[in-house]
């Protein structure tokens, strides 16, 4: 079998959760089967860097189009095909959708990460809900053959919203980067680790954060890292900036050494197609306080404490009974790591692999 993959979702260089599905998912899949020829597609004008896939039965194609004109190609002239450019491949897969060309002989396999921008349009400004048009989502899940959902929650969103048919929706969870270096407990700061956007919540963070500065005996650091997204400016109360401090363009070895040294992981976001965060939280052996929404109430389910998003006063409160039940503390502790166990990005390519056999049957 020679499958087709699409990374142009790595040519911006990010380490959003898309990036980190992306290229953790690849890895296992690469490791796991030897028997298979994959061709990697990725397409820019300018030079890029992409990460590296060392496998002797993987290959990356770049093509050197304008992308605007190339999109715009693949859009409304159905052409070049994909799958031409790549050599021919019995299978095309595309682990975060961007509108493609294919021969109508080539079978599409699809991975939804969330339907956020579905929901909540009015966290994304007019540019990003014109691309989301253009990209056609609702197009693809109905083209695709087979659907990954990274959770229950987005698969629920598919068939509620796109009206996509159940039986081609495959749940496949994606797994966690974790164990070196875990948490010894009692860590010195509390940590918001995420992309910087409106959906994340971080001005509930830092409302949570003054209400709980003003009532602790111990007064920990807060801690907000994570990557650049849109439209989010992190505005710090002056009689609390030498208190919180802010950490961009985090690498994977930074997020690591932050975890290991982090007391728990505040992360009220508004949704979440799965969370990458809480479960490397958890497991480092670091507590969770998150919102019971979306894929987070799924994941989450047995070890975080959760709290109202909408309300800092009750992520405050959370923040405070950690820091003053031992057993709680203790008991979250354990309850997250023995969770985190249940997610390796072996299984998740096992499965992976397993659904393109049986797309192409």
């Amino acid at each position: 079998m020679r499958v087709g993959i699409d990374i142009r979702a790595l040519m911006e260089g990010k380490t959003t959760g898309v990036e980190v599905y992306l290229i953790n998912l690849l890895n296992s899949l690469f490791a796991t089967d030897k028997q298979n020829e994959y061709v990697l597609f990725a397409n820019s004008f300018k030079k890029i860097a992409l990460p590296e896939f060392n496998y002797p039965n993987v290959k990356v194609v770049v093509t050197n189009y304008p992308n605007k004109f190339f999109n715009l190609a693949q859009k409304f002239l159905n052409y070049p095909k994909v799958d031409k450019l790549l050599g021919g491949v019995d299978l095309f897969f595309s682990p975060h959708w961007r509108i493609t060309a294919l021969s109508p002989q080539v079978p599409l396999v699809v991975t939804f990460h969330d339907l956020f921008f579905e929901i909540m349009p009015e966290f994304f400004t007019w540019r990003r809900r014109l691309w989301h048009a253009f990209m056609n989502y609702r197009d693809a899940a109905s083209k695709a053959k087979k659907i990954i959902a990274v959770s229950e929650s987005t698969k629920n969103d598919l068939v509620k919203i796109y009206g996509a048919a159940s039986d081609k929706i495959n749940v496949i969870y994606s797994g966690v980067n974790g164990g070196n270096g875990r948490n010894g407990g009692n860590g010195t700061y509390f940590l918001y680790l995420g992309t910087f956007e409106p959906r994340k919540n971080i001005e509930a963070v830092l409302a949570a954060y003054q209400d709980y500065y003003q009532t602790s005996d111990v007064k920990r650091r807060l801690i907000l890292a994570g990557s650049a997204g849109w439209k989010t400016i992190v505005r710090i109360p002056r009689e609390l900036a030498d208190k919180i401090e802010i950490k961009n363009a985090v690498s994977e070895q930074e997020k690591a050494a932050l975890y290991h040294n982090a007391f728990a992981l505040v992360f009220p976001s508004f949704y979440e197609g799965f969370g990458f965060p809480v479960l490397e939280a958890a497991s480092a052996g670091v507590p969770v306080i998150t919102g019971f929404n979306s894929a987070l109430s799924e994941i989450a389910k047995d070890f975080a404490l959760f709290a109202n998003p909408l309300r800092p006063s009750t992520i405050a409160g959370a923040m405070l009974q950690l820091e003053t039940d031992n057993e709680l503390y203790d008991s979250l502790r354990g309850r997250g790591q023995a969770a985190a166990e249940n997610y390796k990005w072996q299984t998740a390519a096992e499965k992976t692999l397993r659904l393109f056999q049986e797309a192409v049957a």
